[in-house]
């Protein structure tokens, strides 16, 4: 089945909830907070549910063709600015801000590796903790980077990236409406943060693309809803690959086919089964099957890794009517220093925004799309 690029635009702001309870008994939260973006499986799951709707599947009944559609490939959810597609900051960057007269000057600092002399750690052996020289306040707002800056920092080099903080939050207020009378019921008030997605500095507008499997006779449908609320959203189907998905730049294929030491960077957040640690690490270049693309043929060894503070996630399941265990995820940005051992360098390509989560549904989902690059 070939792949295809989907792109999501949505007619109104959207909400997706974090995991935090809200309702009005003593101790919940009276405002819905939104995620910063939707997580990768709210994303599959909308995918799916419209190709279902497409082919007219009884969600209720069709158990046959629910298994088919939980298994339908779906990497996303890639966040286009305008035309260009932005992605989350490297967390082996800190970026400062200093006044100098009507100007602000920006530099970046990259974080190093310690001295082994320096002190200990509790790092599994062989690691090397990394660390930051610079003791300033990092600046804010860069949460981040556009495709051109990202693929200079992965290159190695140098990078003054511009300010993007991502999508806004925008908080309304609503009255709790009685079921019974159809009026609003006193004293009930609570606030919803929903995310637009026209940018409030610039007018610059934000959509979504997705990278699934779907042939002519499984196009999505057109028209959905998407997230808390059932907010309204359009999916255009995209032909040109090369066009509307950031395909591996070919600096990168050239530098990372000739280098000894490479990174990674997840541009979604991953979910690993030791927790920070990916387990396909002591796997990798052994010729074992069903490990993460291109994975199997190269030989690994994790020097040290640069990874934010866990993430929840969890969610509803339908088939069971009960909740679904927490489970937690390496946030987006998250960066892995590796060495080569063994194999071809060029065949870590194959993931190339491509999911590299250790189980084989969270990487359907689209959990984990890498970006990978030298150090």
């Amino acid at each position: 089945m070939p792949e295809r690029v989907l792109e999501i635009q949505a007619f109104a702001p959207l909400l997706w909830r974090d995991g935090r309870p809200f309702a009005q008994a003593e101790g919940s939260e009276t405002a819905a907070q939104s995620l910063p973006l939707p997580l990768p499986s709210t994303v599959a799951g909308f995918v799916r549910t419209q190709v279902g709707r497409r082919l007219g599947v009884r969600f209720r009944d069709d158990h046959s063709a629910l298994q088919n559609l939980h298994g339908l490939q779906v990497c996303s959810p890639l966040l286009v600015r305008g035309d260009e597609f932005v992605l989350p900051a490297p967390r082996d960057a800190v970026v400062f801000e200093e006044k100098a007269g009507q100007t602000t000057e920006v530099e970046v600092s990259r974080l190093r590796f310690a001295d082994q002399a320096s002190g200990g750690t509790n790092l599994p052996d062989g690691m090397r903790p990394l660390v930051l020289d610079d003791e300033r306040k990092a600046a804010t707002g860069y949460t981040f980077w556009s495709q051109k800056d990202m693929t200079a920092w992965l290159l190695g080099r140098d990078v003054i990236p511009r300010k993007i903080a991502g999508l806004p939050c925008e908080q309304r207020i609503h009255v709790g409406i009685d079921p019974a009378s159809g009026k609003a019921s006193e004293g009930v008030l609570y606030s919803v943060g929903y995310r637009p997605l026209e940018s409030l500095e610039d007018g610059q507008y934000h959509d979504w693309r997705i990278r699934a499997r779907a042939s002519l006779e499984t196009e999505p449908e057109a028209l959905g809803f998407l997230g808390g609320e059932s907010r309204p959203v359009r999916v255009t189907v995209r032909d040109e690959l090369g066009k509307y998905w950031f395909d591996c730049p070919s600096e990168i294929k050239e530098t990372v086919g000739s280098s000894k030491r490479v990174r990674m960077v997840l541009a979604t957040p991953a979910i690993f089964e030791h927790g920070w640690k990916p387990v396909w690490v002591d796997r990798s270049g052994s010729g074992v099957q069903h490990l993460p693309r291109g994975l199997s043929k190269v030989r690994l060894r994790l020097v040290s890794a640069a990874v934010g503070r866990r993430e929840a996630v969890s969610g509803w399941n339908l088939r069971e009517d009960r909740p679904k265990a927490v489970r937690w995820m390496v946030p987006a940005g998250s960066v892995y220093f590796f060495e080569i051992e063994g194999g071809n360098p060029s065949d870590l390509l194959e993931s190339w925004l491509r999911p590299v989560s250790d189980n084989e549904q969270d990487r359907k989902d689209g959990f984990g799309l890498a970006l990978w690059g030298v150090w």
